[in-house]
């Protein structure tokens, strides 16, 4: 998704694009009839400004989103408990559930429509050559491209970032996230839920359909394995429990998906010819759904330090431009890890003395409008700087 969104941000600026997609699958329309996709996606503020600017917001909301108005976050240790309204904020909503699959076709369709895209599916990264004045990739179909700049937005595996050299430092986090659609017994009122308890957080995700939900339940590898190989009932029963009720009694539509959890963040997010976007840059805990937006503010990033470049008529792939994009984002993302990661220790430790602080805490910041503000705008994108491509265009 990021690296289309950048494709498609860089033709709209004149640049001529290559997008090399080792898939060749072309993701379809979404309708109504349409099964919910398992994989989902919390936009923020930031990303549908970023969308809108790129001409591809409305397809997204014309084809299927819930936009959430509040969110209620709790401890299951004790009875420390959040609730926000986009309402307390004069916002109209706190964000976008989004089917990836969705976003996915309103991008495809874009760059299949734009005359300065080669899209080249199926096609799969060989080898490069970083030269002075380009880099040279070598395909594996044997097909040779020569670019000014290469970004490499391939995942947390990132094959560009290893035939470039970047170094990335990380950890294991020991857990594993389950997501999944359900239905539940009363209706998610747009409402996004976070339990959080010593094994992980439990996220029900409001969908477009007023009693299903997308869950993000991270626990134990171990224990992830157990809740897969459940049956759909006993696997619903226990979401139930362990969601506190809050829909009512739940039913499991569709597969499990489990993947482990693991934090990284690249030394360098530049080198001479190449750029790193989104995962293939920084992975970081899911329990706040800022990885993908944080992806999509690199594209927004990204694309103004090159478009300034071509028109001051300078080299877009040099370290010295490059640099200019990983000031810009190296901190700010850096930070957000930081605070994934203060925030997991704080909600899995098994302290008793952690647990009543976090309760007092949580209890305390809900009673405070100015401090909950501050994790709204966390949660809206709109914390700390927000390049012009992720910010609310102005009518003249």
């Amino acid at each position: 998704m990021v690296g289309l969104a950048c494709a498609l941000a860089l033709a709209q600026a004149n640049f001529r694009i290559a997008v090399v997609e080792s898939s060749t699958q072309e993701q379809q329309e979404i309708t109504a009839a349409c099964p919910f996709d398992t994989k989902v996606v919390a936009i923020t503020r930031a990303s549908e400004n970023l969308f809108k600017n790129l001409g591809v917001w409305q397809k997204i909301e014309e084809a299927r989103l819930c936009s959430y108005k509040n969110m209620k976050v709790w401890d299951s240790a004790l009875d420390g408990a959040i609730a926000f309204s986009a309402m307390d904020f004069f916002e109209r909503n706190l964000g976008h559930i989004v089917e990836q699959s969705i976003i996915l076709w309103a991008l495809q369709q874009a760059l299949k429509e734009h005359i300065n895209v080669t899209l080249m599916t199926g096609a799969k990264l060989g080898t490069l050559e970083i030269l002075a004045e380009h880099v040279e990739l070598n395909l594996v179909n044997g097909k040779q491209l020569k670019s000014l700049l290469i970004i490499g937005a391939d995942g947390a595996n990132s094959l560009v970032r290893q035939l470039c050299g970047i170094e990335i430092a990380g950890w294991e986090y020991e857990q594993s996230a389950i997501v999944a659609t359900v239905e539940g017994e009363y209706s998610h009122e747009q409402t996004a839920y976070q339990r959080f308890a010593s094994d992980g957080p439990l996220a029900l995700l409001p969908l477009a359909s007023s009693h299903h939900c997308s869950i993000v339940w991270t626990t134990s590898p171990e224990e992830a394995e157990v809740l897969c190989r459940e049956t759909p009932e006993r696997f619903a029963e226990r979401l139930t429990r362990e969601s506190h009720f809050v829909m009512g009694k739940m039913r499991l539509v569709g597969t499990r998906l489990a993947f482990p959890l693991r934090t990284q963040h690249v030394k360098q997010y530049a080198v001479s010819r190449c750029a790193l976007i989104g995962d293939a840059a920084h992975t970081l805990h899911p329990l706040a759904g800022q990885g993908v937006n944080l992806g999509f503010l690199d594209v927004a990033a990204l694309v103004n330090v090159v478009t300034e470049a071509k028109k001051k008529k300078r080299d877009i792939g040099t370290l010295n431009t490059l640099k200019r994009y990983e000031r810009q984002r190296k901190t700010h993302n850096q930070i957000m890890i930081w605070m994934m990661e203060f925030f997991k220790r704080g909600f899995c430790s098994q302290s008793n003395i952690i647990q009543r602080l976090r309760n007092v805490g949580l209890n305390w910041v809900d009673r405070h409008t100015s401090i909950k503000q501050l994790f709204a705008k966390m949660a809206l994108g709109t914390l700390g700087p927000i390049p012009p491509m992720a910010r609310m265009r102005r009518e003249a």
